[in-house]
């Protein structure tokens, strides 16, 4: 059970930052609570960001997508924006956490700054290029997803408030796909591999592989990347895809625990980075021209 001294209910990120730093002891924010109800942390005080305006989905006339950190899972996996974007792969990382009544709560910004390796919406959105909006208490700025996570349940907010999520109308334009491996649907991933790129007049171009549930922190698998990258499509042989499936496995630096392997999970994600490459390469020729996605 929580020890709270005191519930802080914020109006605006500003204000949560502030709230936060102001003390005494430790506090944590909150906004869905999935997982600080399951495993409740040592804190004097939460900071509640649901009333501060964080839960926007809005969609540029260019086709950017911002998406604010208390967006439910749930709303992810529904709103028309969302699914149409880069093929929906956003949409089918977040129906697939966990059940709905945690979907109809959680929010894709506990599920990033809890940190956790197997972070369902990680490799979705580093596929994506997607990048982090971080608010302090009178200022905001913005890096890509790539650079918030610095080690297991560790990221660079230190105080700060995650507010939202952006990603680029490029991004919207490229053929993506994504598998997980887990025991059972809704326990959490054994590996996860998700795959991004788009296809130029029978060239591929921006190619990105990322990974989650394999590494201290979700990643990309960058050399895996150059292997598929500026490729003619009639060269991206079964073998070539192989071996890129391969280098990933490389690249990756699993842990055995009492679900899987070391050894297991390096071998998965040879298995799906191959097919899953595959199958965003396998789409009628026709489509190829305009890069839309699959």
């Amino acid at each position: 059970m929580w020890d709270l001294k005191e519930y802080r209910i914020a109006g605006s990120a500003g204000e949560a930052v502030a709230m936060m730093r102001r003390g005494p002891g430790k506090g944590v924010y909150i906004a869905g609570g999935t997982d600080l109800f399951l495993f409740p942390p040592t804190c004097d005080y939460v900071v509640d960001i649901n009333h501060a305006g964080l839960s926007d989905i809005v969609g540029s006339p260019d086709g950017d997508l911002f998406i604010g950190a208390a967006t439910t899972l749930h709303d992810l996996a529904t709103n028309p924006l969302v699914n149409r974007f880069a093929g929906g792969l956003l949409s089918e990382a977040a129906a697939h956490c966990g059940n709905r009544p945690v979907r109809s709560t959680a929010t894709i910004g506990g599920n990033l700054c809890n940190a956790l390796p197997s972070a369902d919406l990680a490799p979705a959105l580093l596929a994506l290029d997607a990048v982090c909006y971080i608010a302090d208490e009178d200022s905001q700025e913005s890096l890509p997803l790539e650079d918030f996570f610095t080690g297991p349940r560790k990221t660079v907010l230190d105080g700060r408030l995650l507010v939202g999520i952006a990603l680029s109308a490029e991004a919207a334009k490229r053929r993506a796909l994504a598998r997980r491996l887990t025991r059972s649907a809704e326990d959490i991933a054994l590996v996860q591999v998700a795959v991004a790129l788009e296809v130029i007049d029978g060239r591929v171009g921006a190619v990105r592989i990322a990974l989650g549930s394999v590494a201290p922190v979700p990643m990309r698998a960058m050399l895996a990347e150059a292997q598929i990258e500026g490729e003619l499509l009639s060269d991206l042989t079964p073998d070539r895809l192989a071996d890129a499936g391969l280098i990933a496995a490389s690249e990756c630096d699993p842990i055995d625990d009492h679900r899987a392997s070391a050894e297991y999970r390096r071998e998965m994600v040879g298995v799906l980075t191959r097919r899953v490459l595959a199958s965003a390469l396998a789409w009628n020729p026709s489509d190829d021209k305009e890069g839309g996605a699959a």
